[in-house]
């Protein structure tokens, strides 16, 4: 059976993850407004907000614009940069953590000359070992940043990693599993661990050599390390020690040494009162690191109804139309907002609270129903598309444009596997197929998930959106209302183009019926309203009731689909989306069958619902017809 991105059950999957309530659900992210620390400024009233200075001095006004200049600050300009971020529990601190993460890895430019390591402070507690804190934490790192340094593009960047290693004398068991495809990477952290913690040597200074040797090799290259879970440091030890010697030191090292000119990025995530306990307890460190804090409050009930209008909007568009729409929608919009303190002390527990309710609502009414499909002409979008970018092609007579009018089930050249596409196109070169364009079509605000099985499908196919000599670039669309920030930045980074096109609603089927008009008279009393007909039935200037008028019959002097010629079909069928190719699959096919009826032409040509409610307008009007 072919796949069918309609059929993955996107809907149910999205409010799963909103029902879970962790992480980043980038789907329903919602803008911060920023101000600066220690201010009681008022802010807008459709956000809420969180606090924190600029680091570069340029102005910020939301979170994306505070990450993106710490981002610009060490990848661009080549400075350190350094934050701790504190929020109460559930208020989206380890979510904005992966949001700068993503921010990173889909930064606009395709050079990867970058090494992000992401982990939590609980993963070095759980490490065994003889050796101290501060050992296991630059152990750590450091396996992590030669991993990725060994996997970088440039090959220049790989081989200054090895050459560092080697300096200092590592073992060929260790450069070997650093050049294996995969690998265990307790495995490694435990080689890193013996290699480094038998050195006796500085490990803060090797660090932050290596990173000023790699970029003397590649000036452009950056180091993000994104640090969360600071609460899971003991207390009982001397594990809150430690990590503030740890960060005192540094930071003094990047400051003197370097004079802050060093491309590192350091983001530590924890609540207030940890956050509060490491700075407040070294005045070192504090004089260091205070104002660079980055506070997020707790989430408002306004935010609380700007997630429950991403969530229902794209409920809504999944499955209005369907007979038991009307009645689900009435249940959807009876959910309070904020039903118990519990339910919206925090994003986490209103996530959790209204993702719930939510899908109590899918599970009773649409189970089993695939989602609507997108209501448009998303196959005449990507053809357009496709003619403006394969112009320079298409203006010479040896090429021409192929299109289809229904979905196109197409097998992944690697799997083998049956992908049903909205939308395809293909360009041909003397009636031999050069050059592609894919495209996917939905109801509502593009998911997370939308993307990654577009996505998967593509590398199935061997898409190729890089021209060469000897290629022409493929190209691809997703077609959506809407497309969030951070995903539209993710289609662009995979050559992906995003079309904003509304959906075609149809007209209400179910007008509501008029009040009755109420007259007065000259006396100033109400008179009773005239009684309406029944359908169908006239009365005459007496009251009697007169029989109703014929139904005219259609007009039969339309143009005839069985007899007209190419040029007269195309008149016929002139905004209908029907295409030339059709029209000659028409002509073909109706040789040794006429067409009876519409209903014979729309299932032998496939026509979609959208042109066959336009082929019926057209013979209603008595505009074609389909006499022998």
């Amino acid at each position: 059976m072919p796949e069918d991105s309609g059929n993955k059950r996107m809907m149910k999957d999205f409010l799963q993850r909103i029902k879970g309530g962790e992480g980043l659900i980038e789907d329903i992210w919602i803008e911060r407004d920023v101000r600066p620390l220690g201010t009681n400024d008022v802010l807008s009233d459709n956000r809420s907000l969180c606090s924190a200075n600029s680091l570069s001095g340029r102005p910020v006004s939301n979170i994306t614009e505070l990450l993106q200049d710490d981002i610009r600050q060490t990848f661009e300009e080549g400075y350190f940069t350094a934050r701790f971020v504190t929020a109460l529990l559930g208020s989206g601190k380890t979510s904005l953590l992966t949001y700068l993460e993503e921010l990173i890895i889909n930064k606009p430019d395709d050079k990867k000359n970058y090494v992000v390591t992401r982990f939590g402070f609980n993963k070095l507690s759980a490490i065994s070992s003889n050796y101290n804190f501060q050992v296991k934490f630059y152990c750590y790192i450091l396996s992590k940043t030669f991993w990725g340094l060994t996997r970088n593009q440039e090959s220049s960047v790989r081989d200054e990693a090895i050459e560092f290693l080697k300096d200092f004398d590592a073992d060929e068991r260790l450069l070997d599993k650093l050049n294996r495809e995969r690998i265990n990477q307790d495995s490694l952290e435990a080689s890193f661990l013996r290699f480094f913690g038998s050195l006796g040597v500085d490990l803060a200074k090797l660090f932050l050599n290596l990173i000023f040797r790699i970029n003397q090799v590649d000036s452009g290259f950056s180091f993000a390390y994104l640090i969360d879970e600071l609460d899971s440091l003991k207390t009982s030890g001397n594990e809150i020690e430690d990590i503030q010697l740890i960060l005192k030191d540094l930071l003094k090292r990047i400051y003197d040494e370097y004079q802050s000119k060093i491309p590192l990025l350091i983001y530590l995530v924890g609540t207030q009162n940890r956050v509060r306990q490491i700075i407040k307890g070294n005045s070192v460190l504090e004089s260091l690191i205070a104002k660079n804090l980055i506070s997020i409050s707790m989430g408002l009930e306004k935010e609380h109804g700007i997630i429950r209008q991403k969530i229902d909007e794209r409920f809504r568009g999944a499955y209005q139309g369907y007979k038991d729409f009307d009645v689900a929608w009435q249940e959807v919009e009876s959910i309070p907002l904020k039903p118990t303190i519990e339910s919206a002390k925090n994003l986490r527990a209103f996530c959790q609270y209204y993702g719930g309710e939510i899908l109590k609502v899918h599970e009773k009414y649409f189970k089993e129903m695939p989602e609507q499909k997108f209501e448009g002409d998303a196959r005449g979008l990507v053809e357009a598309k496709c003619r403006e970018r394969w112009q320079k092609y298409l203006n010479k007579k040896a090429y021409t444009l192929s299109t289809v009018e229904t979905t196109k089930v197409i097998p992944g050249r690697k799997t083998g596997k049956k992908h049903a596409l909205d939308c395809y196109v293909e360009l041909l070169h003397n009636g031999t197929q050069v050059a592609r364009g894919f495209g996917e079509a939905k109801n509502y605000e593009l998911l997370s998930s939308h993307l990654q099985i577009f996505s998967d499908w593509l590398d199935d196919f061997e898409f190729n959106s890089h021209p060469s000599d000897d290629t022409l670039p493929d190209l691809a669309f997703m077609i959506a209302p809407s497309c969030p920030s951070l995903l539209a930045k993710k289609l662009k980074s995979k050559n992906i183009e995003f079309i904003q096109a509304d959906k075609e609603l149809p007209p209400p089927t179910n007008q509501p019926t008029p009040a009755p008009e109420i007259n007065i008279n000259i006396s100033g009393e109400k008179e009773p309203p005239t009684p309406t007909p029944a359908p169908g039935v006239n009365t005459n200037i007496s009251g009697e009731k007169e029989p109703p008028p014929p139904t005219p019959a259609p007009s039969k002097t339309g143009i005839n689909i069985n007899t007209a010629n190419e040029s007269e079909l195309r008149t016929a069928f002139r905004g209908s989306g029907v295409k030339k190719t059709t029209i000659q699959k028409l002509i073909k096919n109706r040789k040794g069958n006429p067409y009876r009826d519409l209903a014979h032409l729309v299932s032998d040509l496939k026509f979609t619902d959208n042109v066959k409610a336009k082929l019926q307008e057209k013979l209603d009007k008595g505009e074609i017809s389909f006499s022998d």
